[in-house]
């Protein structure tokens, strides 16, 4: 991704993360948690991490997991092959679950590739991250990227972070929306390069 890329469509919201700064502290998680009322023992926004080595040499990764928006959706396919047709993709490409549509089979969830749908078990609706939309309509960022304490995430157009960051990649074949920096060798997949990756904080 050397040459800068030519603007094809309008503004698509898109969340840049640096993982050569983040620390594994968890705000992300908890600034989405309080912003989106999450129902406690779920998580929209996971931290996942590994360590190797020994003191005083020891190699700490982090990867914070998140919806990917997928441009096909797993989570979407199976529920429009349902016919309940409760996961809706907005104009700007923000995918979201309409609690008004869902009717709480919870197929979507096991579908997901990076395990990041939930299911609210008092509304009985699946849910997941969606970038925060009330926020991005209103002007305002997601959640997580104004919490960050180590300042990796960065809002902005996909096409425009694309550019400033020529090194970020989507996490797999069908990620877009959020580009990851310094993933390493692995197959960008999930947890992939990530040794035995657990929650950080229990």
């Amino acid at each position: 991704m050397s040459d800068s890329i030519t603007r094809t469509a309008p503004f698509m919201p898109a969340i840049y993360i640096d993982l050569r700064k983040c620390i594994g502290c968890d705000a992300c998680s908890l600034a989405c948690k309080q912003e989106n009322n999450v129902q406690i023992g779920e998580l929209w926004n996971q931290v996942y991490g590994s360590e190797s080595g020994d003191y005083p040499r020891v190699n700490v990764q982090v990867l914070t997991m998140l919806c990917q928006q997928c441009p096909d959706a797993p989570c979407k396919r199976t529920c429009d092959s349902l016919g309940y047709r409760a996961i809706i993709r907005r104009p700007d490409g923000i995918l979201y679950v309409d609690a008004a549509r869902c009717m709480g089979c919870q197929r979507c969830i096991p579908v997901c590739p990076y395990n990041s749908m939930a299911f609210n078990t008092q509304t009985k609706k699946a849910e997941k991250c969606h970038l925060c939309m009330h926020r991005i309509d209103k002007g305002l960022e997601p959640a997580c990227v104004i919490t960050c304490l180590a300042v990796t995430r960065e809002y902005g157009d996909l096409i425009t972070l694309m550019n400033r960051h020529p090194g970020a990649e989507a996490m797999g074949d069908d990620g877009l929306r959020i580009l990851y920096d310094r993933m390493g060798d692995e197959p960008k997949r999930r947890t992939a390069g990530y040794p035995d990756a657990a929650p950080c904080h229990d």
